[in-house]
């Protein structure tokens, strides 16, 4: 654990009325803090949930201790993106709203319901749903996450630019309508290695192809550091983009590091 450290680097920071601040957390997680908003997307602070999904990274957060959030936003129903331990402290010890599809909204509303908190509290998306957080705008859309029994990604707006949040999708031909709809300025996507039989998380060439499709400008990479089974080399990101030429920036970030974007970078 990393005690208070990056919570109060959060929780203390103050963006421009024209930034947005965003730090990535392991794993899907990240928190996005700008028109004076705190949203958290899919955080994990749990451990290894099996012996062969071992975690492989510290957990930055102590969820207990979070005093700042206005929402806690999953892209679906998978623990490491919906996990009770990181989200019902959060929303008992803040005002925070939990936006998710079904199958997140319905593990949200029994697990209030099991510590006595308001259901309520709980906003239910589909690709489509618009939800409005504290002068930021949250965007369902369409996921070609084939594992999940339901799933979104989220395009979140803000007074310093676009930042989609893919979730686990996999690559999908949507991702073109995507881009062609909305301005995006970064593209979190999921990148790593496929274990046998298995496809999770997409691959170096087609997170550049997403981002490509997305016309975003900036990529980063996560949930390439979380699992043992899974884990790969962002550098691989970089290196597919430089050989393609493709007009997209990748950013990797460690554990904790954040991306400052300021105003529209069109």
């Amino acid at each position: 654990m990393w005690g208070r450290y990056l919570l109060d680097e959060i929780e203390g920071c103050e963006p421009a009325p024209n930034e947005v601040v965003a730090w990535y957390l392991g794993g899907a997680g990240i928190a996005v803090k700008s028109g004076g908003a705190l949203v958290y997307v899919d955080p994990y602070f749990g451990g290894s949930p099996s012996r062969d999904w071992l975690r492989m990274i510290a957990v930055p957060v102590n969820p207990g201790e979070v005093k700042v959030a206005d929402a806690v936003l999953s892209t679906h129903e998978h623990e490491d993106h919906c996990h009770k331990g990181s989200i019902i402290p959060i929303l008992e010890r803040t005002k925070a709203v939990f936006i998710g599809p079904r199958s997140s909204a319905a593990r949200v509303r029994r697990w209030l319901a099991e510590e006595g908190l308001d259901a309520s509290r709980v906003v239910e998306v589909e690709p489509g749903s618009v939800v409005e957080v504290k002068g930021l705008r949250v965007r369902a859309l369409e996921s070609g996450d084939a594992n999940a029994e339901s799933a979104v990604t989220y395009l979140i707006e803000t007074p310093g630019g676009n930042l989609f949040h893919g979730g686990d999708t996999q690559y999908f031909p949507g991702l073109a309508e995507i881009g062609d709809r909305y301005a995006i300025d970064a593209a979190f996507i999921s990148v790593g290695r496929a274990p046998r039989g298995r496809r999770d998380y997409m691959t170096a060439c087609e997170a550049v192809k997403a981002a490509l499709d997305l016309k975003a400008k900036i990529l980063v990479p996560m949930h390439y550091d979380l699992w043992k089974a899974t884990r790969e080399d962002p550098q691989l990101v970089e290196h597919v983009a430089r050989v393609w030429r493709a007009p997209v920036e990748v950013v990797v970030l460690s554990l904790g590091d954040s991306l400052k974007l300021r105003g529209s970078r069109r």
